[in-house]
């Protein structure tokens, strides 16, 4: 059974279980048309979906947000796929939750700032809402407290996230970096709180595999720095580890995003 033809099964025993649902119920449950849902049960797809797509479909079929379960409940290439795209960010002490809503809700930069900062344990500031974007910021940091995403108030101007330990698709994150990385200040190395690297070089596909490997181990460790409450302060601190080909790829044709 291919990967596709194993979503496809997924998707019709969702149906199965709950007669009672439509394909567009299923669509806005989990962020994925219902064009492609509809090309998907007809069999009609070419290629593979998007590793995002699977997952979106993954957590709206089990109703399951935890992606540390996630990664582990499906067999054959849909369990693949979701570990290979997704394991690294699984830590085995953290119920990271998965959640269609959030990343469609998240799409928005601004919210995303704001939702991203209100995740760490000293949560977000209003008056750091109001410096950073101002009167649509505060607009957006008050929609989404109204709307259960974030617990606070102005009265004591600090907010948290509901779901401290989220995720995010790649595809809504990486929409993002251009605007987080305009956060690193080049001017500030001497001060000794940031650090910038950039290596280039022409590899082959197991020289990639190292470098990722290698990538995936300081991945765990600055997380384990973050998560001990040894380290915990006021200062709120971003680390990105970012590598690719520098090549342009086309994406095969079929291939649902």
């Amino acid at each position: 059974m291919t990967l596709t033809e194993q979503l496809q099964t997924v998707v019709e025993d969702y149906f199965t279980r709950y007669p009672h649902m439509s394909v567009n119920s299923l669509a806005l449950k989990s962020g994925v048309g219902a064009t492609t849902l509809r090309r998907l049960l007809s069999g009609s797809i070419k290629g593979v979906p998007a590793p995002h797509t699977i997952l979106n479909i993954a957590s709206a079929v089990s109703n399951e947000k935890r992606l540390s379960v996630l990664i582990n409940m499906f067999e054959g290439e849909l369990g693949e796929v979701l570990e290979e795209s997704f394991g690294p960010y699984i830590e085995n002490k953290i119920n990271h939750t998965y959640s269609p809503d959030l990343n469609e809700e998240l799409k928005d930069e601004i919210k995303y700032f704001i939702y991203k900062m209100s995740a760490n344990r000293a949560g977000v500031t209003w008056a750091w809402v109001a410096d950073t974007f101002g009167k649509i910021g505060l607009d957006k940091l008050k929609k989404m407290n109204e709307a259960g995403l974030l617990k606070g108030d102005q009265k004591e101007g600090l907010y948290h996230a509901k779901e401290k330990n989220f995720s995010l698709n790649v595809k809504t994150a990486s929409k993002h970096l251009a605007r987080l990385t305009s956060f690193y200040k080049p001017e500030q190395v001497g001060v000794g709180k940031n650090l910038f690297y950039s290596l280039s070089e022409s590899l082959n596909e197991e020289g990639i595999q190292k470098v990722k490997e290698i990538e995936k181990e300081a991945i765990q460790k600055i997380y384990q720095v973050m998560i001990n409450e040894k380290y915990e302060g006021e200062t709120p601190y971003f680390s990105l580890v970012l590598s690719d080909t520098m090549t342009i790829e086309t994406e095969e044709e079929g291939v649902l995003q």
